[in-house]
């Protein structure tokens, strides 16, 4: 009788199979885009990666632990670490042994179905008589079937049971000579050829696991914007807006054509409401289509609200353009991925399971992806499994990050530099698009070339921004003159206030002297996610129907919020905030011009802006504020804003990050990438908190609770955890511990139950109620 070894149960999985099965899947993911890497990778060493990580599954104490569920007391059911040591032995044999290949193939095993850890603890924690003694143990079970296993993979295993002891010492070099002697462009190239390889890895084993299959790509045509617009009429359009827009769309299309090469890094610069988003995917499928193969599409953005705004864009073009092939394969061609979004993929009017969704999904396998600056750079910048699944999709594509003046100056320097690295390790081609571009990086090709035309022109010139910063004022204050200076013919008006607590003491206010005249709508992450949706939905509709609305918000309005007020206040804030504001206001040209007023708010001694930004980027604000400044004269204003953000902002935590890089430190507890990288900081202080606000609500909690919380089955709690969440969090707010202390919780999940509700949540009007929270309580 044959002895069969099994890599995986429920259901069982031949070893030999599926080692076969991943290594082949490295290859192939690899092969999509082999000519644009540049990194020391092929088929060989990926195969060897491929069939050596479960190596150490052949072993009786791993077969007795997968059809018993028992481990061996002495841990010798454990497979990564022997795994690992054959891995590096197998490229020593095959001659794979420059560009430091053998460590790169030992630490993508290691850590295969963990997160990567740091280089310089790795090794040193692996070097002791507990693994020594495990391997030993192992290495003796294995010289009793070491024929057969040679036979399954074709390799003959003898050479690694007699000498894998010297393979720690030629990893103990190699990582010394890394770190000590090694170049920092080739410390970069090893970073990234440990990214790429681990991603390919760890993304094959798991689809090779759940036999998820592989999704063939489509083909997407170049002129499917320049299809959408004919099909809506924009070729000939009567409002001179339109046809400024016009001009401007078709100008990049011919810059586009006109280029012979793709540039590696592209910049969008044009005015907020003149059509970017179907401009940066415009040129983003000309690219595609230059570059001949197939590159994604990856579009970022900095918040989820607008995430969804731009998938709803790309949907309807898609189907319109396409029509019943997109349809039935709607998620091979556009998802959307963010931490709220749901699980769910379609292919050939299929459904996937969520388990295989959520592999789909998360690896991004789709032609285009929207998703956040979180998951693009995190996936980047990176040591996380969850993050690195989809970094060899990223591999060869096309990223557009949208609004981009959004990413946290601090690591300016850190992301202009990996960005221009994308481009000269993996292919990829970068374009940034902006109405305030930012000095992330210094060599790229402008896209619209004639920039004066549509900064200077009189259809652009919506808006100004009239700083009133020589009187400081309390948020009363401020309440009070803002009732007393109502405008007539304004009928609506955008508040935007640097703290919730600020925001919500103004909201209270205004509501009560002005609740009568003016429909009075607050916004920030104070409020649940499904409220700020419904609320973002009925404001534009008043808005269209020019009813008189005020809404009071936090930064959460700033950023591609498609809302177009009368007139817009905001306390003190960096001058990409201000016009980021600014382009909430007469985006349509309905008035001559609309105006953003500028105020400086003070708590005690406090200056509410300095608490949030920091005393720099608000002093440089108010030395250039020296007067008021037109829609036109807004680039130059940000330009000379950017100058001196560059000369007097520490780059600290960039110059950190990037050092963690060329080490590869990638996880720590006070200096790694991990604790130097946040695109958004982690508030230890904070609590998620679940808001039965009705009985819809209390349902959603209650289904919640019985198919993922209560769930014994980890399988099943987890495919009902990704089935469920995205309707789950629409109705969770993250919310100071002090004031939960307050609040009356109940369930394995915190949450406000409905009974209770009106005494701790606003439900009409600012949300959780923060009687006990500090000044500085403020989310995006």
């Amino acid at each position: 009788m044959d002895v069969v070894f099994y890599s995986h149960r429920n259901p069982y999985i031949i070893l030999k199979n599926h080692l076969k099965d991943v290594a082949g899947r490295m290859v192939r993911y690899h092969r999509q885009k082999a000519e644009l890497i540049k990194l020391p990778v092929d088929e060989e060493f990926l195969r060897i990666v491929g069939i050596s990580h479960d190596f150490g599954k052949y072993t009786s104490y791993f077969q007795k632990y997968i059809r018993t569920g028992i481990g061996d007391p002495h841990k010798r059911h454990h497979h990564g670490f022997i795994s690992a040591l054959f891995g590096a032995w197998l490229c020593l044999e095959k001659g794979k042994d420059k560009d430091y290949l053998p460590l790169i193939a030992y630490l993508s095993i290691k850590h295969h179905h963990g997160d990567l850890r740091n280089l310089d603890d790795d090794l040193s924690r692996d070097k002791n008589i507990d693994n020594f003694n495990i391997v030993t143990g192992q290495v003796i079970d294995l010289q009793s079937k070491k024929e057969i296993i040679s036979q399954e993979l074709g390799i003959d295993i003898s050479g690694f049971l007699i000498s894998w002891e010297d393979i720690w010492e030629k990893l103990e070099d190699a990582t010394f000579k890394l770190q000590e002697f090694e170049t920092e462009e080739n410390k970069l190239k090893t970073y990234f050829t440990l990214l790429y390889t681990y991603s390919l890895l760890i993304d094959s084993d798991k689809k090779a696991a759940s036999r998820t299959e592989e999704i063939k790509r489509k083909n997407l045509p170049k002129d499917l914007i320049e299809n959408f617009r004919r099909i809506k009429g924009w070729e000939h359009p009567q409002k001179e807006i339109d046809k400024l827009r016009n001009d401007i769309y078709n100008e990049v299309k011919e810059k586009v054509e006109s280029l012979e090469q793709v540039p590696d890094i592209s910049t969008i610069t044009a005015p907020t409401g003149i059509g970017k988003t179907y401009i940066n995917l415009d040129v983003a499928l000309r690219y595609r289509n230059k570059l001949g193969g197939k590159p994604r599409i990856i579009y970022a953005l900095p918040f989820i609200s607008i995430i969804d705004q731009t998938y709803k864009i790309f949907d309807k073009i898609l189907k319109e353009t396409l029509r019943g092939e997109y349809l039935k394969n709607k998620s091979v061609y556009l998802i959307a991925h963010h931490h709220l979004s749901k699980t769910q993929y379609t292919r050939e009017n299929e459904e996937k399971p969520v388990n295989e969704a959520l592999l789909l999904i998360e690896s991004w396998n789709s032609e285009i992806v929207v998703t956040t600056f979180v998951q693009l750079l995190h996936s980047v910048i990176a040591f996380k499994n969850s993050f690195l699944k989809k970094f060899h999709n990223i591999a060869g594509s096309v990223i557009i990050l949208d609004e981009v003046q959004a990413i946290n100056h601090e690591y300016w320097k850190v992301i202009g530099f990996m960005l221009e690295k994308l481009s000269q390790y993996l292919g990829c081609k970068i374009i940034l698009s902006t109405a305030t571009r930012p000095l992330i990086v210094e060599n790229y090709t402008e896209l619209v070339e004639n920039q004066e035309k549509y900064f200077k022109s009189p259809l652009i010139k919506r808006t100004k921004i009239k700083p009133k910063l020589k009187e400081e004022l309390t948020v009363e204050e401020f309440a009070e003159r803002f009732v007393e200076s109502l405008e007539c013919g304004i009928n609506s008006y955008l508040v935007v206030l640097n703290t919730i607590k600020s925001s919500i003491e103004f909201y209270k206010r205004i509501r009560k002297d002005l609740g009568g005249e003016f429909r009075i709508f607050y916004l920030s992450t104070n409020v649940i996610p499904l409220q700020r949706e419904e609320r973002i939905n009925g404001i534009k509709k008043l808005l269209e129907k020019k009813e008189k609305v005020i809404l009071v918000s936090t930064q959460v309005v700033e950023a591609g919020v498609d809302l177009d007020f009368d007139k817009a206040y905001r306390d003190i804030a960096p001058l990409d905030s201000l016009i980021q504001v600014a382009g909430r206001c007469n985006r349509n040209k309905r008035l001559k011009l609309g105006e953003e007023e500028v105020v400086l708010l003070k708590q005690k001694d406090r200056y509410l802006s300095v608490m949030i930004y920091g005393s720099t980027l608000i002093d440089i604000t108010r030395e250039l504020l020296d007067g008021e400044y037109e829609e036109d004269e807004y680039k130059e204003l940000s330009e000379r804003y950017f100058s001196k953000v560059k000369e007097y902002k520490s780059f600290a935590k960039s110059e950190r990050v990037l050092k963690d890089i060329l080490n590869l430190r990638f996880y720590a507890e006070d200096n790694s990438i991990a604790s130097d990288f946040k695109l958004i900081e982690e508030l230890p202080i904070y609590t998620d908190i679940f808001v039965e606000i009705d009985e819809k609500a209390k349902e959603v909690y209650e289904n919640f609770e019985e198919k993922v919380l209560k769930e014994k089955d980890f399988i099943k709690r987890l495919e009902n955890y990704h089935l469920l969440k995205a309707d789950f969090n629409k109705y969770v707010i993250s919310a100071p511990n002090e004031v939960l202390k307050n609040i009356h919780t109940e369930g394995i999940y915190p949450k406000i139950p409905l009974e209770v509700i009106d005494d701790y949540y606003d439900r009409e009007g600012y949300g959780l109620k923060l009687e006990k929270a500090e000044e500085t309580y403020m989310l995006f």
